[in-house]
């Protein structure tokens, strides 16, 4: 078994026990979510609040690798993926969401 298959095989088991479903693309997906970050947004005019945090998710769970700008749901609000992390042949790809609309 390589480490790959380690890491994959642990990280179902704490997604079982932690994991929250969070919806992209119609399919409904186990994540691990972080705890959300609030940082100020310097935007004409002002700040705003821009709140991020991630969802992690298992590369095997995903049909095709989420893109920036797609939408993902979780907790009853619709977020914007704002950056994918990617490192194939890890087995975890990491969403950093935010809001839809700044």
């Amino acid at each position: 078994m390589s480490i790959h298959d380690e890491i994959t095989a642990d990280f179902s088991e704490i997604l079982r026990e932690f994991g929250k479903i969070i919806l992209y693309q119609g399919q409904s997906l186990p994540a691990l979510i972080s705890e959300p970050m609030l940082a100020g947004e310097l935007v004409l005019g002002g700040e705003v609040d821009d709140i991020r945090f991630t969802a992690k998710v298992l590369r095997s769970s995903l049909s095709e690798l989420p893109r920036s700008g797609q939408i993902v749901h979780w907790d009853q609000k619709d977020y914007r993926i704002k950056a994918v992390m990617n490192r194939p042949p890890h087995a975890i790809v990491t969403l950093e969401l935010g809001p839809v609309d700044p």
